[in-house]
């Protein structure tokens, strides 16, 4: 049997959720996240173009839709902890508000903007909130008043799903995209249409030779970018810790406390010592 491509590689997560002909599955993701029913749906046709070179220069490769008929929608599926997604969810969902209207244009007619994350990690800042989170603009004190609906963020942390996960419509999404295959998102493809479709187009994606040379070339991508970010992590944790030995070292210096012993408590060398 052929193998089944990750729906978490973000090309394949495009090619199965950002087509127009997949409008249906979409729709429904959508409408499991949100927990409100979803009228209408068009998805925005975005000119990718899937070649040999599958890394950053192809962009954000995010789904942009809008939903009954005036709510932009953007979705996107983050493997890559680059350290900045809270920036960049903001920033991203500013553009999809702002799309809306041109220069001049009152300010009326823009309406509730909404915004999907799907993340293959962790927030540290979010580690104690459940997989999903809903984000909105609310008054500090009491935390209920939202000021405007027009923002709306929503962030799935699917590593999450080894802890407890809370029972609801997503749950069959998130399981979809954790394990394809698995016993439990089979099962549940019995009872939900919308799964069954989600895993035989998956199924169709993953038998096309020039999309899975393509998922490949994109995984392989971002396990070498995954590879480097862990690499210079390590290098500034290390330049961090021989920073420290450094200042503790002079500390101990200025208070006249032999070479010897400073390098026996700090590891540093006495050629180290002696150039601070």
């Amino acid at each position: 049997m052929k193998k089944i491509l990750s729906p978490k590689i973000d090309v394949v997560f495009h090619m199965l959720f950002g087509e127009q002909k997949h409008e249906r599955i979409t729709k429904k993701l959508i409408e499991d996240v949100i927990e409100e029913k979803v009228e209408t749906i068009e998805l925005e046709q975005t000119p990718y173009l899937w070649g040999e070179q599958v890394n950053d220069k192809v962009g954000i490769i995010d789904i942009r839709a809008t939903i009954n008929n005036k709510n932009p929608i953007d979705i996107e599926m983050q493997i890559v902890d680059n350290h900045d997604i809270e920036k960049r969810l903001l920033f991203y969902w500013s553009k999809l508000y702002l799309k809306q209207i041109k220069e001049g244009e009152n300010y009326k007619n823009l309406n509730r903007s909404i915004s999907i994350i799907f993340l293959d990690y962790k927030i540290d800042e979010l580690k104690e909130l459940p997989i999903h989170t809903k984000w909105q603009i609310k008054e500090s004190k009491n935390g209920r008043k939202i000021l405007t609906e027009d923002l709306e963020i929503h962030i799935i942390e699917l590593p999450k799903i080894k802890e407890k996960i809370e029972e609801g419509s997503l749950k069959k999404w998130i399981l979809f995209l954790e394990n394809p295959e698995g016993e439990e998102t089979k099962k549940m493809a019995e009872n939900e249409k919308e799964i069954k479709e989600a895993i035989e187009t998956l199924e169709n994606i993953s038998s096309d030779e020039a999309k899975e040379r393509i998922a490949e070339l994109r995984q392989k991508y971002i396990m070498d970018r995954k590879a480097e970010l862990e690499t210079a992590e390590e290098k500034g944790i290390q330049k961090g810790i021989q920073k420290e030995k450094l200042e503790t070292a002079k500390r101990m210096k200025n208070k006249n406390i032999s070479i010897d012993e400073i390098a026996e408590i700090t590891g540093l060398t006495k050629e180290q010592i002696q150039k601070i």
